[in-house]
């Protein structure tokens, strides 16, 4: 099971690619046409780039990129991890591994944010509780179990960032 859904997200991320290099290099050429961005960096620029493609796969992944809105309010768990089964508990894994990039890419591509983990927690925790409101007006079923997740990947991409990439952020960026 848990293949199937790594198989899955990986051709959304290789789909994705191509949409986010179109998407990323559009956006360059209007910060460059308003000079508001007069020299291209390559180490910055490929961050930036995995940066859009990340965020077109999550997207993707969450249901929010082809989604049919609707009014109206559909299915929502508020109570935290309710379902024990196995399928429930490998999805709250995926969910928390998603999410970790985030925490990761976010500091390195805004390198002015001033980052901390609670700046970093509220906005995992934005981010998510955005996507699972659009996804109960898409006729999907909306969990606290992911809002968790994701809050917490977010944060321990943010810790890796912090023990590991921002020691040697001048070698990426």
């Amino acid at each position: 099971m848990i293949l199937m859904y790594l198989s899955e997200g990986i051709g959304m991320l290789l789909g994705s690619t191509f949409t986010g290099v179109i998407i990323y290099f559009l956006a360059i050429g209007i910060l460059g046409l308003t000079n508001k961005r007069r020299k291209i960096e390559i180490k910055k620029s490929m961050v930036e780039l995995i940066l859009v493609i990340y965020m077109i796969t999550l997207l993707e992944i969450t249901g929010i990129i082809g989604m049919k809105f609707h009014f109206g309010f559909y299915n929502m768990n508020l109570i935290p991890f309710t379902d024990k089964s196995k399928g429930s508990i490998l999805m709250v894994i995926l969910n928390f591994l998603l999410f970790v990039p985030y925490g990761t890419l976010l500091p390195i591509v805004f390198k002015k944010g001033k980052w901390n983990w609670k700046k970093m927690m509220i906005i995992g925790f934005a981010t998510t509780i955005s996507i699972e409101a659009l996804q109960l007006f898409g006729g999907r079923f909306a969990e606290i179990d992911d809002v968790i997740a994701n809050t917490l990947g977010t944060l321990t991409g943010f810790a890796i960032y912090l023990k590991v990439l921002s020691k040697e952020e001048k070698l990426l960026v």
